[in-house]
């Protein structure tokens, strides 16, 4: 398993159980290790069904599918956290709104 790689071998039953976990209001808080591995191993750990029986191999790809590809998960202050909380939507928004990113960060 290339945790690199951009190929996605996944079903989407996956994708869908994880935007689903990280999009529920009981986890807008989430904060995983900013490393790949080890926010591969704290990933594992929630027990989601779609990753029980994966390797941590498998875990750390789907780990980097959900952030470069997928758009479920997200970088924040050095944290891997829910797309719709992580630096790239912050700086989406403002670059909407025309406001510096900092101003809206601390919002958050």
């Amino acid at each position: 398993i290339d945790p690199c790689s951009n190929d996605d071998p996944f079903p989407e039953r996956l994708w869908s159980e994880m935007a689903a976990f990280f999009g529920s209001y009981q986890n807008r808080g989430m904060r995983l290790p900013g490393g790949r591995y080890a926010c591969a191993r704290a990933l594992a750990a929630t027990r989601l069904p779609s990753l029980a029986g994966r390797s941590l191999g498998e875990v750390c790809h789907i780990v980097q599918l959900a952030v470069s590809k997928r758009q479920v998960l997200g970088y924040l202050d050095g944290h891997v956290v829910p797309y719709f909380q992580s630096q790239a939507v912050v700086k989406q928004h403002s670059a909407v709104l025309q406001q510096p990113a900092w101003s809206l960060k601390k919002d958050t």
